[in-house]
């Protein structure tokens, strides 16, 4: 099974794409046979993994690049302990205004982190990631 159906079809509809903010004319992937795993164990025996794709980075560390044509496809590492103060969201396509007031719309760390406590999950993993909002090319 492809990952991305149609590929190529979608690569020459990204080429013809102008990019802008809000997506006028953008080709979003459709997948038909995406594939779903139901989830066969109780939460207390999951051990759990946070990627977000909010934007965000440590205050005073390179932003992601959200210029970029087809998209800033780098990562950041975070430690589940990092305090939200210290936390900065490279936004496109969204407000950043209620993440910066609460992380957990957006990513919920906090949340995780309570249940982790709480033993409501088996655990948490001990670092989190975050990309770009910005991957306007999905094939790449």
């Amino acid at each position: 099974m492809e990952l991305i159906e149609n590929a190529d079809f979608f690569e020459s509809m990204l080429a013809r794409w102008s990019p802008n903010e809000e997506l006028r004319g953008y080709t979003f992937v459709e997948n038909q046979a995406a594939p779903f795993v139901p989830v066969r164990r109780a939460l207390p025996m999951l051990n759990l993994a946070l990627i977000s794709s909010a934007g965000a980075y440590i205050e005073g560390t390179e932003p992601f690049d959200l210029e970029a044509k087809d998209g800033d496809l780098e990562f950041r590492e975070f430690p589940k302990e990092l305090a939200a103060e210290d936390m900065r969201y490279a936004a496109k396509g969204y407000d950043p205004k209620a993440v910066q007031l609460d992380r957990n719309a957006q990513i919920p760390i906090d949340r995780l982190n309570e249940y982790d406590a709480n033993n409501v999950i088996g655990s948490l993993n001990p670092v989190w990631w975050s990309i770009s909002p910005w991957i306007p090319n999905a094939v790449r």
